[in-house]
């Protein structure tokens, strides 16, 4: 277990040096996200509704000490403890997922260099859903590692019942159960036939809640109408401003403006016929702007470190910020390029592939792919798969080093 301490050792001493030296202490931005999910957890326990953007699971976790009478300042703490906590496990069971196949020094370097990515680190530290998805997709991914390390297809299927509970923290999860479910459809049997399918029944059963609720509620079978409001805003509004030539700025155009006076329910309804019409008629625009949305989430460190400021007039505070903010840039332009290009490799390149990075690999492009709605977003979007590129990366790298010490002379 020495591996597993000092990584959650490394793990504490630099998440406290980075929230130190950049006045960084876990919180609530004003600026962010964090609101909408504030005010999802307290539609649910304090009014007993669901949220349009954000899922019955993720309000379920942030909201649970509004079941207690406590104040938002509670739930604040509680919602930055529960990202934490998912951070450090996501780094221990890094370590776990790479060990079951390499040595655990490797597994430890690993696990070190997922800590090191400042992107996910002070994402934690906001009121988001981010660290909880990605602790799930990567405990979804050690189970289907260990079904290929056991062969017992439990794992799989208990792999499976997390994804689909994590489509209820982000609704981005349900491209991520269509890939397992492509991948493993031959073995749908083995996957169903056991007990712990029980556990796919229960995840079934709240998405069930899910979409019934937001039936009664808001108009329309959906787990979310967060899908509807991205496309729209950023990569629809992007289109359209360039059709018009017109400077674009999120939310706050005309057509934003508009589009949010009406329901969810004809938001829905505008944004389809908005996406057929765009497709059809300003496809070149369209397919632009669609890539301009991928370079900016590309191109762009992590926007919490942009916004800290140096409140305590410390000396140091100007080297750290420069150098993190600039390392965070970097990490996200090279953690992309070499996930899209370590995707490509496995799924096109690569003769023989197994199953379990077959999966990865497709992990990885479905998430940049469908970054692309969405625009100016910094990092927020790949940190999702920062620690799939590490499995991926680790694992082309062992592998080639152990064929070139079989290829070297006696």
């Amino acid at each position: 277990m020495k591996y597993e301490y000092a990584v959650l050792v490394i793990a504490l001493v630099w998440a406290l040096f980075f929230s130190f030296v950049l006045q960084f202490p876990p919180g609530f931005s004003e600026v962010g996200d964090d609101g909408s999910y504030l005010l999802a957890a307290k539609n649910l326990y304090l009014k007993g509704q669901l949220d349009e953007s954000r899922p019955i699971v993720i309000a379920a976790i942030h909201g649970f000490p509004l079941l207690f009478g406590f104040s938002d300042p509670v739930v604040i703490a509680w919602c930055n403890v529960i990202s934490i906590s998912c951070w450090f496990l996501t780094s221990v069971l890094l370590f776990k997922l790479i060990a079951q196949k390499f040595p655990r020094r490797i597994a430890f370097i690993a696990a070190v260099t997922f800590i090191s990515c400042i992107g996910n680190l002070t994402n934690a530290f906001n009121v988001l859903a981010e660290a909880i998805f990605i602790f799930l997709v990567v405990l979804a991914v050690f189970f289907i590692g260990k079904q290929v390390q056991t062969k017992h297809y439990k794992y799989t299927t208990l792999a499976v019942s997390i994804l689909l509970l994590a489509i209820l923290v982000k609704p981005l999860a349900f491209g991520l159960v269509g890939i397992v479910a492509l991948c493993h459809f031959k073995n749908y049997k083995a996957i169903i036939g056991n007990s712990f399918v029980v556990f796919i029944l229960f995840s079934l059963s709240l998405i069930g809640i899910q979409l019934h609720s937001m039936k009664k509620q808001y108009g329309d079978y959906t787990v979310s109408y967060v899908d509807v409001v991205t496309y729209y805003n950023y990569l629809g509004g992007k289109a359209d401003c360039l059709k018009k030539g017109i400077d674009f700025v999120p939310g706050e155009n005309d057509r934003a403006k508009k589009f949010s006076q009406f329901s969810s329910h004809e938001q829905k309804k505008i944004a389809s016929s908005d996406l057929n019409d765009q497709l059809l008629n300003n496809t070149s625009n369209f397919m632009q702007a669609y890539a301009f949305c991928l370079y900016s989430n590309s191109s762009k460190g992590s926007y919490s470190v942009s916004e800290c400021k140096n409140e305590a007039s410390t000396f140091y505070f100007d080297f750290f910020y420069f150098s993190f903010k600039a390392i965070s840039k970097v990490q996200n332009i090279l953690f992309t390029i070499t996930g899209v290009l370590l995707s490509f490799y496995y799924l096109f390149y690569r003769k023989k592939v197994g199953t379990f990075y077959k999966i990865i690999a497709l992990f990885i492009s479905y998430i940049f792919f469908i970054s692309g709605m969405s625009c100016l977003q910094c990092d927020r979007f790949h940190i999702l798969f920062f620690p799939l590129v590490i499995v991926l990366g680790i694992s082309l790298f062992v592998e080639n080093r152990q064929l070139v010490w079989k290829q070297k002379p006696i």
